[in-house]
């Protein structure tokens, strides 16, 4: 043996006598960890969440909770500690917490975010997202769909759905009332009441907004998730002025835009637009540039016409929806029914006329399980130009018997500069 090798052969048996066999590391920090989805990942549809635990020295593991969004999806009593979960379609991220329950009374808690789908530009690659709702010849929900009963066509050409859902997606929601003076007294009281309650809809990872117009438009609360802080802006709002409704649906788009999620105004109108003096229009967008935007923000539309007259119209409407579609009043404008129900088909919404003030709260009520009954669904589009040119939607559902309420399209991306929208000065 060289002198080298000897020296070698001394340092490794003082290793092994300063470090015993057997010895054990430092145990490790009690935690808890998501293996995935690993934070900020994107994630779609039907997929596993795995965690691992760590816990305090002697103390076991009793039960794993998964919650996403706030909502509790499943749980666990005895490892692996993988629980299944859907993501949708990718439209938004999702906060995933795990509650882990141990057998000493105490909890951990870990956390992770999923990011939203994006898509590179530079493949020219489009998703578009659609909710739709189904009803039976009876206008019953129609709730045990899978995503075979369902076939789409843009522009006439069939489309593959890569997303679908029945579940429900967080929502960013505008409450936009009327609040011009022909809105003053028990009509203003019961429109408050009702849109109070209607609150109840929001769940944990949603957010609202209140919009209130008369001559002007106010966003008396923008986006949150406090429905102390919505309550509190419904119940401020007061009665003047007249009636820019189509500057409201415009302004609360726009605002609804920067966020994602699925994107609704419910809008709450007794009268048509019209200034205070019954003389010319109350907003500087017409309609076709408030029903534009909301298209191009994808933004849906439930409407609210209240109103004897309004209610009466609807029902001649429903018997000859043809004739009415096109009827002008003696100053050439368009009846407010057909204005309500354009704004809300062409976007995805629905709309409900209440002869009174009475009857708003069955209204509100409509909207809302419209709303908790929409299936989710997404397709490639195989047109990549970005030309901003409107395209068409047609969803058809296989059951015999079944109908579908969605958007009926939508403008492509484009990469030229916006077009400006027209206005029209007051005088």
């Amino acid at each position: 043996m060289t002198l080298r090798s000897q020296r070698l052969a001394t340092l490794a048996l003082m290793f092994v006598a300063i470090v015993p066999s057997g010895a054990r590391s430092e145990p490790e920090e009690p935690r808890v960890q998501f293996v995935t989805p690993r934070r900020l990942a994107t994630v779609v549809g039907p997929t596993i969440a795995e965690i691992r635990v760590v816990s305090p020295e002697g103390v076991a593991v009793s039960k794993v909770t998964l919650l996403v969004d706030g909502k509790p999806v499943g749980e666990k009593l005895a490892p692996p500690w993988t629980l299944p979960w859907d993501a949708g379609d990718g439209s938004t991220g999702h906060a995933l917490v795990a509650i882990v329950g141990l057998s000493d009374g105490t909890e951990l808690r870990g956390r992770t975010q999923t990011s939203r789908l994006t898509i590179n530009e530079t493949e020219n690659v489009l998703l578009v997202n659609v909710y739709a709702i189904a009803r039976d010849g009876a206008g019953k929900y129609v709730t045990d769909l899978s995503v075979s009963d369902f076939r789409i066509r843009e522009n006439g050409k069939n489309e593959v759905i890569e997303r679908f859902s029945a579940e429900r997606r967080p929502l960013r929601i505008g409450i936009v009332l009327d609040t011009s003076l022909s809105m003053e007294g028990e009509k203003l009281k019961e429109a408050v009441s009702s849109a109070v309650e209607f609150l109840d809809i929001l769940q944990p990872g949603d957010e609202g907004l209140v919009v209130g117009f008369s001559d002007e438009v106010t966003i008396l609360q923008d986006l949150t998730s406090s429905r102390a802080e919505l309550e509190k802006a419904i119940r401020a709002v007061e009665a003047r002025g007249g009636t820019a409704l189509y500057d409201a649906i415009f302004k609360a788009s726009e605002r609804l835009a920067e966020f994602e999620g699925r994107r609704v105004l419910v809008v709450l109108s007794d009268g048509r637009d019209e200034a205070d003096n019954g003389l010319e229009p109350g907003s500087l967008h017409t309609r076709e540039e408030a029903q534009e935007r909301a298209l191009r923000n994808e933004v849906m539309v439930f409407a609210i016409g209240l109103g004897r007259g309004l209610a009466r119209d609807a029902h001649a409407f429903e018997e000859n929806p043809t004739a009415r579609a096109t009827e002008m009043d003696f100053y050439g404008r368009q009846p407010l029914v057909s204005i309500l129900r354009s704004l809300a088909e062409t976007t995805g919404g629905t709309v409900a006329f209440s002869p009174g003030a009475g009857q708003l709260k069955k209204s509100f009520t409509r909207i809302a399980d419209d709303l908790r009954h929409q299936y989710s669904l997404a397709y490639i589009s195989d047109d990549g130009a970005r030309d901003g040119a409107w395209r068409e939607i047609k969803v058809e559902i296989g059951r015999p018997g079944v109908s579908v309420t969605n958007r009926k399209g939508y403008y492509a991306p484009s990469d030229l500069p916006a077009r400006r929208s027209s206005t029209r000065l007051r005088p």
